[in-house]
């Protein structure tokens, strides 16, 4: 398959009053034309700030790109101009987030704000940019779209509005959308048709897809490959049949015993992961997951684990997987 988009080795910083919060910590990942990509982890793992690090979105006065590269077919985004980044966004790569409330402007009616990135964009009448808002409307499975151009973002029920900011994020068709949270506060029903609609657009387009979700149910529905975060980095990733089947890293099985199952006994308590994700004002020198992990090693306390090879589609960071540990446990030893 091609690659659409490389992270390479991302880090960023936020500069506060208690010092500088380490919110990404050296992410590498890459997603393929055509392919849908989830990353996943508890909040305040870095999902939304690699998201909008990518779009280049990050406040000024705090953020800072301390080390990396984001190239975007092969054109590194970290060296575009913030001009060349508005030519962008909205056009070759569009983003959905996470409460359309408050990304809808709530003074204009939904048909001048679908107009405008059309016009900026596509450069195209008025005329023209309404004809085509109308039927992003419809692509999108709004009923009555011409008459509900004319409405305001509060007279749309939530899982319109949320259909509203899909319209509005593929208008351009996207190479690449980003979708932070896309299904939080809707009720599993509408989660279920947003679901669907982003993957039927996704096959009608060939758009590749970013997913920001904490939601593993909806990880399982939509994408190919998942990226584990974890305060800052990421502990593991690979192809979605193989990390929910194999999980390697002791956090993606945490993750994954913590969801509900039909198959579960009735009355049955859900797993939960003891302990508290670190500050990233102050990140440990050793593995990040040390003080949570059931599993942990005298090695994980000192030294960070890196990204290697599982197997031909899933990578790890754990000591767990290195062949002297591996031997160790064999002997029922603990290096």
């Amino acid at each position: 398959m091609q690659s659409l988009l490389q992270v390479e080795n991302l880090q960023v910083s936020f500069h506060t009053q208690a010092g500088e919060v380490k919110a990404v910590r050296g992410v590498n990942f890459s997603v393929n034309k055509g392919e849908a990509v989830a990353i996943v982890g508890e909040s305040g793992c870095g999902k939304s700030v690699t998201a909008k690090s990518i779009m280049k979105l990050l406040p000024g006065n705090s953020a800072e790109y301390k080390a990396g590269n984001v190239f975007f077919n092969n054109q590194n985004l970290l060296e575009f101009s913030e001009r060349e980044m508005k030519k962008l966004r909205g056009n070759r790569i569009s983003m959905i987030f996470q409460d359309p409330m408050s990304s809808l402007n709530p003074t204009s009616k939904i048909g001048d704000q679908l107009a405008e990135g059309i016009i900026k964009h596509k450069k195209v009448s008025r005329t023209v940019a309404i004809i085509q808002a109308i039927e992003l409307l419809e692509q999108v499975g709004i009923p009555h779209a011409k008459s509900r151009l004319n409405h305001y973002p509060h007279e749309f029920s939530g899982g319109m509005r949320q259909r509203v900011m899909i319209a509005m994020a593929l208008a351009c068709e996207p190479e690449l959308l980003i979708a932070d949270e896309p299904t939080t506060a809707l009720d599993v029903t509408i989660q279920a048709q947003i679901l669907a609609l982003m993957k039927q657009l996704q096959r009608k387009l060939n758009t590749s897809i970013i997913l920001i979700t904490h939601d593993l149910g909806v990880v399982a529905e939509v994408c190919d490959r998942v990226v584990v975060m974890y305060a800052g980095e990421v502990v593991e990733s690979g192809r979605v049949e193989d990390i929910f089947s194999q999980p390697t890293h002791p956090y993606t099985k945490g993750l994954m015993q913590s969801v509900p199952r039909l198959d579960m006994d009735r009355g049955s308590k859900l797993s939960s992961i003891i302990g508290s994700p670190p500050d990233l004002l102050d990140p440990p020198k050793g593995c990040s997951f040390y003080p949570r992990c059931e599993s942990a090693m005298k090695v994980c306390k000192e030294f960070s684990p890196k990204l290697a090879k599982i197997n031909l589609s899933q990578e790890s960071a754990c000591w767990l997987n290195h062949p002297l540990a591996q031997a160790a446990a064999s002997r029922g030893e603990k290096l």
